[in-house]
């Protein structure tokens, strides 16, 4: 399977520079060029992948189950991202747990509100 594209690499490289550099303000794309609105600064843009096949790209470790991810690092053909945990409330928390995806895998991104998560 290869749905990878140079523009999604682009966009996730865009959204770990940001968080390196959390800083805020206005826009509702997943490439405003900074994270969070002008009264608050956030430090994660949440994403969740969707595979080829058209499926929402689910991880597993343990008891632990995740669809939505923080982007940690990009490099080349993969990114590694933080499982993040989310509640029925949709509050988000971070966990411990890293996972390893190759971009070539993933077909499409959607990114969730920017958060301020305590990163353990």
């Amino acid at each position: 399977m290869n749905c990878g594209n140079n523009h999604l690499l682009e966009v996730l490289n865009l959204i770990n520079n940001l968080q390196e550099n959390a800083i805020s303000v206005d826009n509702d794309t997943c490439s405003r060029p900074i994270l969070g609105n002008n009264a608050t600064v956030y430090n994660t843009r949440p994403v969740s992948f969707y595979l080829c096949n058209n499926d929402l790209l689910t991880v597993s470790y343990g008891v632990l189950e995740s669809s939505v991810f923080r982007v940690e690092d990009v490099c080349r053909d993969s990114v590694t991202v933080r499982l993040l945990s989310q509640s029925d409330d949709g509050t988000i928390t971070a966990t411990n747990e890293m996972a390893t995806i190759n971009i070539k895998c993933i077909a499409a991104i959607r990114c969730l509100n920017d958060v301020s998560l305590s990163l353990l």
